[in-house]
């Protein structure tokens, strides 16, 4: 069956995630309680980015059409949206505060909030990005009522403390003509840091402020989460896959090698117990010396977090956690406690919910299913 003969289910969203070595495709059908059914999932290698650029731009379209023939094929039937998440290295963030008042006082309710974001203008005040998301860090309720909550509350003023969230537009264009010419028309964004906050961090944590680093193949996001939004996002081209190029350089192995090395590191400053790491076709490395390697390079991404956690200009509490996704560290044996030693806080590793799609590398995927279906429901 062609393409062409194949008919659109409108019932199921597919959302496309741009990771540092692969770009996934996801399609699913919402079932209930928040949950979805994963119809297809769809992985293809590419060069990633680095720097907010595409390493490799003219290989995309063929890439991205792999993807979607794979899933339609699978499915058995067209895509008929895709959302698109955007990496932090393509977004950035600011702050805007929605202000409505009334002549006396009125029970605010959800169509009070609806019409309050509704008739914000969403003009972004740079020519190079288009807004993606906005979404609450919290209300203040008269003058000096903070809330996560304002709905039941009585006010003559209302303000809302809004984060938006805005994409490179060459990203937007490079990406939705790419779709546009494989017949998806219909493709909206979203920011893959924002769907991993709200999904992976509860409620509650987020009202108080969160800390959450996703760490990949060769990007790193750093991200303050407030409410139901982010307060702060950077982002810099450093992740695990240069632990593993390292390995290979250093010790004068081969990729493959490394990566299977890298897998069988624990990470401690005093390894004990052992003296070797022993690889399938019997090489063996001191461990001494492998975890230097690994460390020096893990030092390295630590510092680049600290500067993006200070260059954010938002203090939280030292007792508040940073939350550690991805699959650049998290896979690490002893990786939380070298980390909370580093930084000198608490370190929780954490993965999405649904325990079918438990994994951290999983995480941006899946939280950006999350958002996609509730958005589209």
């Amino acid at each position: 069956m062609g393409r062409r003969d194949m008919k659109i289910n409108k019932d199921i969203v597919s959302v496309m995630d741009f990771g540092s070595s692969k770009i996934t495709l996801l399609t699913a059908k919402s079932e209930v309680n928040n949950s979805f059914k994963l119809m297809s999932s769809v992985d293809i290698d590419y060069e990633g980015f680095g720097s907010g650029e595409f390493i490799e731009p003219n290989n995309l379209k063929n890439q991205i059409m792999q993807a979607i023939n794979f899933a339609e094929r699978e499915l058995q039937c067209k895509l008929h949206n895709i959302f698109v998440g955007v990496p932090a290295e393509f977004c950035f963030t600011f702050e805007k505060t929605l202000v409505k008042t009334f002549p006396k006082k009125v029970k605010i309710t959800s169509k009070i909030i609806d019409n309050l974001y509704l008739e914000d203008d969403e003009a972004s005040p740079y020519t190079t990005h288009s807004v993606i998301n906005k979404s609450p860090l919290f209300y203040i309720i008269n003058e000096d009522n903070k809330t996560n909550d304002p709905v039941g509350q009585y006010a003559t003023k209302i303000q809302a403390v809004t984060s938006y969230i805005l994409v490179e537009n060459n990203f937007k264009m490079q990406i939705g003509s790419i779709l546009e010419s494989l017949g998806i028309k219909n493709y909206d964004f979203l920011s893959n840091s924002l769907a991993e906050g709200v999904y992976l961090i509860d409620e509650h944590k987020r009202n108080e402020g969160a800390i959450i680093i996703d760490c990949g193949f060769i990007t790193t996001s750093v991200g303050i989460v407030l409410g139901d939004g982010l307060k702060g996002l950077k982002s810099f081209s450093l992740g695990g896959g240069f632990i593993t190029a390292d390995l290979a350089k250093i010790l004068d192995i081969s990729y493959e090698e490394a990566e299977e090395l890298k897998t069988q590191a624990i990470i401690t400053l005093r390894p004990t117990g052992m003296d070797y790491y022993k690889l399938q076709n019997g090489k063996k490395f001191g461990v001494k010396n492998v975890n230097e390697i690994i460390l020096g390079r893990l030092d390295g991404i630590c510092e680049l977090i600290k500067k993006c956690l200070s260059s954010m200009d938002c203090e939280l509490p030292n007792y508040i956690p940073l939350s550690f996704t991805g699959g650049g560290l998290n896979f690490f044996e002893g990786i939380q406690d070298y980390l909370r030693k580093e930084f000198m806080r608490p370190v929780e590793l954490i993965s999405p919910k649904a325990l079918l799609y438990s994994r951290p590398d999983l995480a941006s995927s899946i939280s950006l299913l999350n958002m996609a279906i509730n958005i589209y429901k």
